[in-house]
């Protein structure tokens, strides 16, 4: 094979889609056949590069960002064409032969509601042009899910035919450490007896589920942490405990030490966080929408993400499966040799 890999997100911050990448170009470098030229291409703000044993790391043109990718990169991939150039964060350059780019999901066309700022709506703007144009263009789609995989040929019919499933995976949090001074930092929290959910402000992501039921069960106490909710937020019931940003480490020990981790998502790709949160021991309740059926099977405690009137201590004397069998489903061995036999078709 002659690859070419995208490295724009080793410029970026740690979020869902950063992690698919850099778990997944790692795995890829354990299975790669030593004839294999494969290399990574980062601009010169890339951080925290990793070291690989197939794998090679070419530092391309002086731009960052948005520019490098539209213009260093593809000015780079237009002088070698013999090359296969793999995107796995949702874009790629708009000038370039075809090649192969994950779309991760479809939110951006299903979910308008939840792109409020003028950021986000640009953003949202140019993932849709983009969508269209990568749909159309490359010769193979990736995504990470059955159900989104069936949600992009609902929406671009044309994509018919050239959509792979490469999955996330959750191997990564085994290398997590708990924080083992957490509750001096949270001692109004104690262990087994909270109910902790990660959220952001996206309507999609439902936040409001956990203030709605914290308030019909003032008895309960709920921790809600992430960068867009903070101490200073009006309007929430006083038995929910607004983290804010917590780091790896402390979400390691809350997720690990909650009475429930709770995923009350209307609209997933995927849902990584809740597979997560299994992997770290927790029991979840989750949203019963999208993909998450699909990716947590009967490992997990289910709700309907639009009923407030819920009983959790009844939901959770519930028996379920093994969390294993939703487990063993999914490795980034797996997928990254998914991801292989996908470039080896397209070579």
């Amino acid at each position: 094979m002659r690859v070419t890999i995208n490295g724009a997100f080793l410029s970026w911050g740690m979020q869902g889609i950063v992690r698919y990448a850099r778990e997944l170009v790692g795995a890829l470098d354990d299975v790669l056949d030593e004839d294999d030229d494969v290399e990574l291409a980062v601009d010169g703000e890339a951080h925290d590069v990793p070291e690989y044993a197939r794998i090679s790391v070419r530092r391309v043109g002086r731009l960052s960002g948005i520019a490098w990718e539209q213009i260093d990169l593809a000015a780079y991939m237009l002088t070698h064409s013999d090359r296969l150039l793999l995107n796995l964060c949702n874009v790629a350059p708009i000038v370039s032969r075809p090649g192969m780019t994950t779309i991760h999901d479809v939110m951006y066309r299903t979910c308008p509601e939840s792109y409020t700022t003028m950021r986000s709506r640009v953003s949202r703007v140019w993932h849709c042009a983009m969508y269209e144009l990568l749909t159309r263009r490359e010769r193979a789609i990736l995504t990470v899910s059955e159900f989104s995989k069936g949600e992009l040929e609902r929406i671009y019919p044309h994509v018919k035919g050239k959509v792979c499933v490469v999955p996330n995976a959750w191997q990564h949090v085994q290398a997590y450490r708990e924080a083992q001074d957490w509750q001096q930092r949270y001692p109004y929290l104690a262990s087994g007896d909270f109910f902790f959910s990660l959220a952001t402000r996206a309507r999609h992501k439902n936040g409001r589920w956990v203030f709605e039921v914290a308030r019909k069960n003032p008895q309960l106490t709920f921790a809600v942490a992430g960068g867009s909710y903070d101490a200073g937020e009006q309007d929430v019931p006083s038995n929910v405990h607004l983290l804010g940003f917590v780091t790896d480490e402390d979400a390691c020990a809350l997720i690990r030490h909650c009475r429930a981790f709770l995923y009350p998502s209307l609209y997933e790709g995927f849902g990584l966080p809740p597979l997560e949160a299994l992997a770290l021991g927790a029991q979840v309740v989750s949203s019963n929408a999208t993909s998450l059926p699909e990716v947590l099977g009967n490992a997990v405690h289910y709700i309907d993400p639009t009923n407030f009137d819920v009983d959790l201590n009844g939901i959770l004397s519930q028996e379920v499966g093994s969390a294993c069998d939703a487990l063993g489903r999914y490795s980034w061995e797996k997928s990254s040799r998914m991801l292989e036999d996908a470039l080896r078709a397209q070579q």
